[in-house]
């Protein structure tokens, strides 16, 4: 619509455009046009760029997150912030609730960056950050490093534990998978020998048998009740697909802990534990580091490096060696195989460790059990003490389990 206004524009012409003719207005939309494809094309290029920093390890922001400083051009750790992070993920792993850190941090008088409160939704915004985990992303998807680049921050989670709190999150979505803290030790972790799927923990009633006859005369079995009045329970690993299978929980625990302290207690086995390929190099690499600074300080001390050159050159070679320690920390950090070798006792090492890290050597070590159902009618007869079984090695007798050889 023609307004009789003229149009002006920033270009090398002296004469603005004549919108009032058709060759005036075909030049406008022709400058328009190249005009938003260089716009649209600027934005790709940055947007490629981000990319490629994220590729190569940097973290990039503007607002400092909770946690970090950039000084100096490096990105650090704020002691304090990160001590309350790594609460934080403590307490979420071990079953607290996002209001329930935000209530109490709130409580303790400490401030996130921006407003004076911690609500649930702003912890888990928080925590669900996966640069705390060292793992770099944009736009919320990880980006894979590039070959020979690392993380340019020092992540407060260890690999495991970042692992085990995106576990933790996808649980909350996705039916029957591993609990994060979980109470059984096999749940999850047995398969149905008849459908071959996944059997779980299931707490099932201890009956016993009372006075009253049932219509074929046989005593009525009523649920064994505490001195409380609660009823007594038993867990039972049940095949939840088909219900083809199920055990008792107790039976397949202790065969399971049979097994792993045996391997454990073979020492050629405690050797290999973790030897760990991503670990050997880093191990060698730490040792060439510190080899140069040592011959840095000799140079100094014979007097033929320049003390400056030195000093530089020292605190470079030691910043190599914290990043590739904490690197290598890590890696150890992923499985309580490295810790259990060195206990003077692995039972126990074992029966102290938390149910999750228990279930981490079993995976570790490979362990497969497989539950055969139950056979049907009375239990048969042992033919090495010509007895009837009894229920648990009745029991034993239906679990298949494999263990890979060193």
């Amino acid at each position: 619509m023609d307004v009789g206004s003229k149009v002006y524009f920033v270009t090398s012409a002296e004469n603005g455009l004549d919108l009032l003719s058709p060759a005036g207005r075909a030049v406008a939309r022709t400058l328009a046009a190249w005009a938003q494809y260089e716009g649209e094309q600027k934005r790709l290029r940055q947007l490629s760029k981000n990319v490629q920093l994220a590729g190569h390890g940097h973290w990039q922001f503007s607002l400092r997150p909770f946690g970090y400083e950039r000084t100096g051009g490096k990105i650090v750790q704020v002691p304090a912030e990160a001590a309350v992070i790594q609460e934080g993920y403590e307490r979420v792993l071990k079953g607290a609730s996002y209001r329930q850190l935000a209530v109490d941090w709130n409580s303790r008088g400490i401030k996130p960056l921006l407003g004076q409160q911690w609500q649930g939704s702003r912890v888990q915004r928080l925590l669900e950050n996966s640069h705390y985990g060292g793992v770099p992303t944009y736009k919320g998807q990880e980006v894979d490093l590039d070959e020979g680049k690392a993380i340019q921050w020092t992540p407060i989670l260890t690999p495991r534990q970042w692992k085990d709190f995106r576990e933790l999150k996808m649980n909350r979505k996705r039916k029957r998978s591993w609990a994060v803290t979980p109470k059984h030790l096999m749940s999850g972790m047995l398969t149905c020998g008849v459908c071959g799927g996944q059997m779980f923990s299931h707490a099932q009633d201890v009956t016993t048998r009372n006075n009253t006859l049932n219509a074929r005369g046989n005593p009525v079995r009523v649920p064994a009740l505490r001195e409380d009045g609660t009823r007594l329970k038993r867990t039972t690993y049940v095949c939840v697909d088909k219900h083809c299978a199920s055990i008792r929980g107790e039976y397949v625990d202790a065969l399971v802990r049979a097994v792993v302290l045996k391997k454990l207690a073979d020492e050629r086995v405690t050797m290999a534990l973790r030897p760990n390929d991503e670990a050997t190099p880093l191990q060698d690499e730490v040792a060439d580091l510190q080899r140069r600074r040592d011959d840095v300080t000799d140079l100094v001390g014979e007097g033929i490096m320049d003390k400056a050159k030195a000093r530089e050159k020292l605190a470079d070679l030691t910043e190599k060696i914290g990043r590739t320690q904490a690197r290598l920390a890590a890696i150890r950090a992923e499985s309580p195989l490295s810790d259990i070798r060195l206990a003077e006792s692995i039972p126990e090492r074992w029966d102290a460790l938390e149910v999750l890290e228990r279930r981490r050597i079993i995976a570790d070590l490979g362990l497969r059990l497989t539950i055969n159902p139950a056979a049907k009618g009375a239990r048969g007869i042992d033919p090495d003490t010509d007895t009837k079984y009894t229920e648990r090695a009745w029991a034993l007798r239906r679990i298949q389990w494999v263990i890979p050889e060193d």
